[in-house]
């Protein structure tokens, strides 16, 4: 192992003496000049999909990268084709096409590509990751700080979207608007998740955000109180500032701003309920939003309609 890892002799390019002197059959000394012997450029392209950076590369050589998780990003090493070898403090790892390998720990690690290898690292923002999680499993979840190899197949990569298969695959730039970049992440980041769900340390890689969890199972319950982020970090066991900044990475959201969505989905479903009798006013002073207007404005922003339109639906769908 120790004779891949020093790849420093292979960039050296081999010249010959400067205008070297040859000799033909006729006895005429000739001045040639130099000839290099120079190994194909590193291919490499890189670009963004939302937060997600691809990186793609072509090893002409053997090569060596050094990948460090930190508690902002993780890195994502998928070998298109070739072999890797990944070394860390504690563990190694052989990759070939087809498998792909999460570094979420924190250490740094040498990645050793085999001459002809062609790899895709995928560089994800650890909130961005765990709030796509959270979104799947239903409820929160964080990345622990482990290495897990799974499998993830270049096909399963480019059926995320058409438009990334080149970018992806290939290593053809294809632009991107700003909502293809956004769509884009989040169909990466699922097929991610899946592929990491699929494997038999799912539990261990996504575990439960416990404070996170506690906080929301509390405004849940009793949605329409006035919490503060003091009481909820009070009750779930963390410090304020530990609880907000686990929201943000865990749900991608404030408390303040979970405490609001689970109001009103509250009066979602009081105005869809055929019992409800109360009028919005009355639903929007009992939900904690005070005046009407307030209420009104939150709800269509949150549900694309009013709540007298969620009303009026339902009744119709009961009447029908």
């Amino acid at each position: 192992m120790d004779t891949m890892l020093h790849t420093s002799m292979l960039d050296r390019i081999e010249v010959e003496p400067d205008a070297a002197l040859r000799r033909p059959t006729n006895g005429v000394a000739v001045a040639q000049p130099a000839v290099a012997s120079v190994e194909p450029p590193l291919a490499r392209q890189r670009f963004k999909a939302g937060r997600l950076d691809f990186d793609y590369r072509i090893f002409a050589k053997q090569r060596s990268s050094t990948l460090t998780p930190t508690e902002a990003m993780v890195h994502v090493v998928v070998p298109l084709a070739g072999e890797a070898v990944v070394v860390g403090i504690d563990e190694s790892y052989s990759l070939v096409a087809g498998q792909a390998l999460l570094l979420a720990g924190a250490e740094r690690t040498i990645c050793v590509w085999m001459a002809g290898s062609r790899a895709l690292l995928l560089h994800v923002p650890r909130a961005a990751l765990q709030s796509e999680a959270s979104r799947l499993f239903g409820e929160p979840r964080r990345v622990s700080m482990i290495d897990c190899v799974f499998d993830w197949t270049a096909d399963a990569i480019a059926a995320c979207r058409g438009d990334l298969t080149h970018h992806a695959i290939m290593g053809r730039p294809v632009d991107l608007g700003p909502k293809a970049r956004t769509a884009a992440e989040k169909c990466v980041l699922a097929a991610l998740i899946d592929a990491l769900r699929a494997d038999a340390q799912a539990g261990a890689i996504f575990p439960v955000a416990r404070s996170v969890q506690r906080a929301v199972d509390y405004v849940r319950q009793n949605p329409c109180l006035n919490w503060t982020v003091e009481e909820l970090a009070a009750l779930a066991g963390v410090s304020a500032g530990t609880l907000h900044r686990n929201f943000r990475n865990c749900l991608g959201i404030s408390p303040a701003r979970l405490v609001q969505q689970l109001r009103l989905e509250w009066v979602r479903a009081r105005v869809s309920c055929a019992t409800e009798s109360r009028s919005i006013g009355e639903l929007a002073v009992a939900s904690g939003f005070g005046l009407s207007g307030m209420l009104n404005r939150a709800y269509q922003r949150h549900f694309g309609e009013t709540p007298t339109q969620t009303r009026a639906r339902a009744f119709r769908s009961q009447r029908d």
